[in-house]
């Protein structure tokens, strides 16, 4: 017993030494964009990349620097993160009880799951004019493009996740008389959590992208907008600074996520990170 628990304290030691240096991991990370940017403008200066196509580091800090300073970004971004906050709710609504009822019943699992395979299948740029035609142009038709992508992923990741909850743990729960619901709340759920963490950071990415495309395709602000305005006038780094704009607020809401997964999840940490 003695060699068990200190074989489970180096274990649990080891596990929290893997996450526990942020400062090494930040630096790390500034280290590593900073070589994205030295090999980029090393590129332009050094004749391989041509500034016209690919801009540089510098121009799209100004062009950055002018969207903020002007306010002209502000209404534009605006929209776009209400249609993803819409989109996004929707689709972990939607897709976490649809999951839970296809869990649960088999029967209707087997009937739907070859339609939602060709619903989930069809291409949304094909799908983006007819959206605006349903749906009109403003946000209602970009909020139901992003959802028909986020609410597959929150579907099929959640309902991955209640598929393999451990059968022996199941069993051990009913022998001790464990009612369905207690079963749903202590064990099933919990148990596809990680799952649906999983899904929630590719809906997010996914509702992201679908709302800017459904912009670009038709709408009256937004930052897609923006971007079919900039890519008209040939501004790279107007291009690639609205771009850089989509994808930090993306990873703000994905790092809040991970804090909110490290705290909800902090029972399976390490359950992995054995050392060799």
């Amino acid at each position: 017993m003695t060699d068990v628990a200190n074989s489970e304290a180096k274990l649990g030691s080891a596990a929290r030494s893997v996450g526990g240096r942020p400062a090494s991991i930040f630096a790390a990370r500034a280290a590593f964009l900073a070589i994205i940017l030295l090999a980029w403008q090393g590129a332009v200066d050094s004749g391989l990349a041509n500034a016209a196509f690919i801009s540089t580091p510098a121009s799209v800090a100004q062009s950055l620097w002018h969207l903020f300073r002007d306010g002209e970004i502000f209404p534009d971004l605006g929209t776009t993160v209400l249609e993803i906050t819409i989109a996004f709710a929707l689709s972990v609504v939607f897709g976490i009880a649809s999951a839970v009822v296809l869990d649960r019943n088999d029967w209707l699992n087997r009937i739907v799951s070859p339609f939602l395979t060709a619903f989930n299948s069809m291409p949304r740029i094909a799908l983006g004019p007819l959206f605006v035609l349903w749906f009109g142009i403003g946000i209602a038709s970009k909020v139901v493009l992003a959802f028909s992508l986020g609410y597959f992923i929150m579907l099929l990741s959640t309902l991955g996740g209640l598929k393999n909850v451990d059968r022996d743990l199941l069993l051990m729960s009913r022998l001790f008389g464990a009612s369905e619901l207690r079963l749903f709340r202590h064990v099933r759920f919990p148990w596809a959590l990680p799952g649906i963490f999983a899904g929630l950071k590719l809906t997010l990415i996914y509702c992201s992208a679908g709302a800017v495309i459904g912009e670009m395709i038709a709408a009256k602000s937004g930052l897609g907008v923006l971007l079919q305005s900039f890519s008209g006038r040939f501004d790279v780094a107007g291009v690639l600074a609205l771009i850089l704009i989509v994808a930090l607020l993306v990873m703000t809401l994905t790092s809040v996520m991970d804090l909110v997964e490290r705290r909800l999840l902090e029972w399976s940490r390490g359950s992995t990170d054995v050392p060799g």
